[in-house]
């Protein structure tokens, strides 16, 4: 559903061509964009788990952060990728418009109570 409006052009982001090692953001940094991975992958790390979270193409980085204010993880970029960056105003926007996003996001999320995997389909 998320990649749907974004093609359809329902959601206004930026694509984004980045190196490996490139911060996307850190924990306790202001939570102000989400990350589509559309080629290569990100490792995520938050203290609270044991070990890092890979996290590789089709998936979004962030999501469990959509309600905060600081990002509660870091995410940097263990291979060159292409990422679509979603600002979060204009997620909270489309989540408010567009029922089923918004019924898609709230299950993605359910999914993930632990947060053991931080990354959403």
């Amino acid at each position: 559903m998320l990649k749907k409006a974004i093609k359809e052009g329902m959601l206004q982001v930026t694509q984004r061509e980045l190196v490996a090692g490139t911060y996307l953001y850190k924990t306790g940094e202001p939570a102000e964009s989400f990350f589509l991975v559309v080629q290569g992958a990100v490792l995520v790390s938050m203290l609270s788990l044991p070990k890092n979270t890979l996290v590789q193409q089709g998936h979004l980085v962030g999501l469990q952060d959509l309600m905060k204010e600081q990002h509660s993880h870091t995410a940097i970029l263990a291979e060159n990728a292409t990422l679509v960056e979603i600002p979060k105003q204009e997620l909270l926007k489309a989540i408010q418009t567009m029922a089923p996003l918004r019924l898609y996001l709230i299950r993605l999320m359910s999914q993930q109570p632990n947060l053991a995997t931080l990354a959403y389909e």
